[in-house]
């Protein structure tokens, strides 16, 4: 049987679950959102800087390079980010 179909217990799980109730979000920090911002401006508004052809990096144009570059590091970043929320959030007191 479908998990929609199950009748009144999805119901009862659907209003206990009420999605109108407030749910608390803490802000990011500063350096948490600059970590998260760098891959987009490294993309983004440093065109000017890269949009050259030569030099050729590993068979690929320089300005390819530089994209794949920072959709690798991107990740890097975003871990990065966490990993000061992380440590904001023991030093605060607070639980995942």
């Amino acid at each position: 049987m479908h998990p929609v179909s199950r009748g009144r217990n999805n119901k009862e799980n659907v209003r206990r679950h009420d999605i109108s109730s407030p749910v608390s979000v803490k802000k990011p920090s500063a350096g948490a959102l600059l970590l998260g911002l760098i891959p987009f401006a490294a993309m983004c508004f440093s065109v000017p800087l890269w949009d050259r052809i030569e030099p050729m990096l590993f068979g690929i144009p320089f300005n390819l390079f530089w994209l794949i570059s920072w959709i690798v590091l991107s990740p890097v970043c975003m871990w990065a980010a966490y990993r000061v929320e992380t440590a904001q959030n023991g030093r605060d007191g607070e639980t995942q």
